[in-house]
């Protein structure tokens, strides 16, 4: 049941049970059908587009060796789509068997299709593809569920909050000692946004932590750099030539900075009454 699920999660569910379906199918159709698809493709090829055709064997059709592993293939995603359908939170994590399988041979056929320039190939890329990425798109947008951001995008912020405000920095109080409530805030925020709104500040969150790589300031990631380094880091992305990097810098740091000083311990810390009352 969707009862209680968000509307992201909604949506991924409904496509899990899709992509079910879909598989589902291409069980029996792999298996009595499957040997028909290139010569489809070929026909086609040869009427339409001046492109090489996928050599058949002799009798011209492909042997059922192969067809034996596309089937079991789509028994596999047939499972683990149902299993994600029934319950989207406790199976989510089912999603890379879908993804790396239609990420290998999305890939695999494009490297294919560049090397031999058969139809066939560009067909299989062209199928596996969209659905890899509507896939990922759709798990990526509901995999926070009520959290609003993953363990990583929370491990980004809480590095980058480190930095910003020490411990031992210019305030009593450190992030990190108030990175609970922080976070908490932040969540608060984070849940007026829209669906598109909250998918493009989590892909910023996750740029800006391989930015330090990108902009060339750094050789590691904001995660994977020492702690004394990453102010420097921040500072350097906050001051860079390329307004990209100091626009997602400073995007990232406003909001964090309002759910730090959001907090009472925090406003304290700058001289501020936090039970105090703004008069006219």
């Amino acid at each position: 049941m969707d009862t209680g699920l968000f509307p992201a999660e909604r949506a991924f569910r409904a496509w899990m049970l899709v992509s079910a379906l879909t598989f589902a199918f291409a069980v029996p159709f792999f298996l009595f059908g499957g040997v028909f698809i290139v010569p489809a493709v070929n026909f086609v090829s040869a009427h339409v587009c001046p492109l090489p055709l996928y050599p058949l064997p002799q009798d011209g059709m492909e042997g059922a060796f192969w067809r034996v592993l596309a089937v079991s293939m789509m028994a596999m995603l047939t499972w683990a789509c149902w299993k994600i359908y029934r319950d989207v939170r406790l199976h989510a994590d089912l999603t890379p068997i879908v993804l790396v399988s239609k990420c290998c041979s999305t890939s695999m056929y494009l490297a294919l299709f560049a090397s031999h320039h058969y139809l066939a190939y560009l067909v299989g890329a062209l199928t596996d593809g969209p659905i890899f990425l509507v896939t990922w798109l759709l798990w990526f947008m509901a995999r926070p569920a009520d959290q609003y951001l993953d363990r990583r995008e929370e491990d980004i912020i809480f590095a980058m909050g480190d930095a910003l405000i020490p411990p031992d920095g210019a305030y009593e109080t450190g992030f990190i000692a108030l990175r609970t409530e922080s976070l908490a805030d932040l969540r608060r925020s984070l849940a007026t946004l829209a669906p598109l709104s909250l998918f493009g500040l989590r892909l910023i969150i996750r740029v800006l932590n391989i930015a330090p790589i990108l902009s060339g300031i750094g050789r590691h990631t904001l995660l994977k750099a020492p702690r004394a380094e990453r102010p420097a880091l921040l500072a350097g992305l906050e001051s860079h030539r390329l307004w990209v990097f100091r626009w997602m810098t400073m995007t990232v740091k406003a909001i964090l900075m309002i759910a730090f000083f959001n907090q009472p311990e925090a406003s304290r810390a700058v001289g501020f009454d936090p039970e105090a009352r703004i008069r006219p």
